[in-house]
């Protein structure tokens, strides 16, 4: 299976993350971080959102959720976190 574009929409700004369908959702948080500057909270305290607002595990592997190239996911800060 080839590598996925997947649109990281990080606090309203969308970048592109390629990751390997076998990673672990969770590894593409500190790239999409990275890209949009987003640095000062650690990787851990940000979670990943479906367009439904349904939280994805970020322990599962990419290629599990069956996404396709260019499907938005959602990264905000936990609940409770302060900017």
């Amino acid at each position: 299976m080839s590598k996925l574009d997947l649109t990281v929409i990080v606090n309203g700004q969308p970048t592109t993350v390629t990751a390997e369908p076998e990673a672990q959702l969770g590894s593409i948080i500190p790239k999409a971080l990275e890209q949009t500057g987003n640095v000062g909270q650690p990787p851990q305290n940000w979670e990943l959102r479906d367009a439904n607002g349904n939280v994805l595990d970020p322990a599962r592997k990419i290629e599990s959720f069956g996404f396709v190239s260019g499907i938005a996911i959602f990264l905000n800060l936990r609940a409770g976190i302060g900017g």
